[in-house]
């Protein structure tokens, strides 16, 4: 049994979210057979060890904040080619949250080095998030008739957005304690609360995603799903290694010293 599927399981559990059966065992016999690498007990050694050094950490949140920001403008964007109204309003609203999570990052970066960052460079990291809201973003229209994706297109993204957000809930779990350790006693409520939202958020983006899923699952699509679940985790985990390699340049730059 992979410790990553179960993870996510018990975190929708947790949160009272709803899933289909089969979704739960297609995902768990997805990371069996393509064993994430973000949830081998070597990743969370390396990266508590990384983290370790400031000027890693603190640039690892700017690289958060910058691919939340980033990620939330391309999902906006996939949202306006999906023709089902229910799961293009579903795919907005995980934009806006990750317009707001970059925001945290930049926050939390603040917060944990109030002293160490120029103030140019801190107006710079505000740009960071496209700053979308429920009362405030960019058109919900199709980009045009010909650009709505077929079904099968929309549902292979979703696919990889659900298994990027098990991911991304992974890496907030691995995140939370370096926070809480980075944090002054009079900061550590508010961090903790941050990160608390963070999770929440992760685990809401997977049922949402989810609960599309099971919903093409229940159109006769059981087969295709499964499959493409097993395809993309192998994408996913391809994806994490690669991102891995990137972080090896992280936190060289970052911070000031009293001596620099």
């Amino acid at each position: 049994m992979n410790n990553v599927s179960e993870l996510a399981i018990n975190y929708l559990q947790r949160y009272g979210c709803k899933i289909s059966q089969d979704y739960k065992t297609f995902l768990r016999e997805a990371c069996e057979i393509q064993p994430p690498p973000h949830g081998m007990a070597w990743y969370g050694n390396c990266y508590r060890q990384r983290a370790r050094k400031a000027e890693w950490f603190a640039h690892s949140l700017i690289a958060n904040a910058a691919e939340e920001g980033n990620g939330s403008r391309k999902v906006w964007q996939f949202s306006r080619h999906i023709q089902d109204s229910e799961c293009a309003q579903l795919v907005r609203s995980h934009s806006i949250d990750e317009s707001r999570h970059s925001n945290m990052f930049v926050a939390l970066l603040n917060i944990l080095f109030p002293t160490q960052l120029s103030e140019n460079f801190r107006a710079q990291l505000q740009n960071l998030s496209p700053n979308y809201y429920y009362h405030k973003h960019p058109t919900t229209e199709p980009i045009s008739t010909d650009c709505i994706l077929d079904t099968k297109m929309v549902m292979d993204e979703i696919i990889k957005i659900n298994l990027l957000e098990i991911r991304a809930l992974i890496l907030q779990l691995l995140l939370r304690p370096v926070l809480q350790a980075y944090s002054t006693p009079q900061d550590l409520a508010k961090v903790t609360t941050m990160s608390d939202l963070f999770i929440y958020d992760e685990t809401k983006h997977i049922e949402y995603s989810a609960y599309c899923i099971g919903k093409y699952i229940q159109q006769g699509n059981q087969e295709w799903v499964r499959s493409m679940m097993i395809c993309r985790q192998q994408t996913v985990n391809e994806m994490f290694l690669t991102d891995l390699e990137l972080e090896n340049s992280l936190g060289t730059t970052v911070l000031s010293t009293p001596n620099r």
